[in-house]
């Protein structure tokens, strides 16, 4: 992906926002180590208080960071 990361996804009305806008988000989590490691990008399925789906996979909201691009 060459395009910065710049907004992150936080409150469940952002989440809302991209999944409706079919916007691609990108999954990012922190290793022990505290180093960020990309691990997907996709639209947005569904979400809940606790996660988000994007694909089939489903991402823990308190151990992830879901980036889009801000235009």
């Amino acid at each position: 992906m060459n395009n910065e990361l710049n907004k992150t996804l936080i409150t469940d009305m952002q989440l809302f926002a991209a999944a409706l806008s079919q916007a691609n988000v990108a999954v990012i989590q922190c290793t022990a180590d505290d180093i960020p490691v990309f691990l997907a990008v996709g639209k947005i399925r569904k979400y809940t208080p606790f996660e988000v789906q994007i694909g089939e996979i489903s991402y823990l909201r308190e151990e992830s960071e879901f980036r889009i691009k801000e235009d």
